[in-house]
């Protein structure tokens, strides 16, 4: 049996444990509503929103300069290399930060859910080029809740 060849979701030749701006989306399992409403986060979505706020206290050098949580999503700004190199601290990955995330949120939701599958098996992302780049996602990110709610209304 021949396996379908999939779309290569990562630039070829970067680095993604170099220090950049990163956006990403990481979605839910069969893209099903597991957080909740938009802006209005259940208890699923409060793990989730929780644990990404918590990225910076497990992984060096790591910040998340924006996010937002939706019903079935998340949208964030993943800075690598906010503190600057150290001879003895390494700036993990960007696949090892929201590989950890991922388990983090899922680890805290089994506890309540055993059943629930919660992510899919990888992430979107895109290296963030320029200032203008970076004003546009952040407005995206911010303006995410108030689409969705206008998408669920007219949709």
């Amino acid at each position: 049996m021949e396996l379908p060849n999939r779309k290569k979701q990562r630039l070829s030749q970067f680095d993604y444990s170099s220090e950049n701006y990163y956006f990403v989306t990481i979605c839910t399992a069969d893209k099903k509503h597991l957080f909740g409403k938009a802006g209005e986060l259940n208890q699923f979505g409060k793990i989730a929103e929780k644990k990404i706020l918590d990225i910076p206290n497990h992984h060096y050098g790591v910040r998340i300069d924006k996010y937002a949580v939706m019903p079935n999503h998340i949208h964030a700004i993943v800075v690598l290399g906010c503190a600057g190199k150290t001879p003895t601290e390494k700036i993990p990955s960007l696949y090892t930060v929201l590989g950890s995330y991922k388990s983090s949120v899922t680890r805290e939701i089994h506890e309540i859910a055993p059943e629930v599958t919660v992510w899919q098996s990888s992430y979107n992302d895109h290296v963030i080029r320029n200032n203008a780049d970076y004003s546009n996602i952040w407005q995206y990110i911010d303006q995410n809740p108030e689409r969705w709610n206008e998408d669920e209304l007219y949709g």
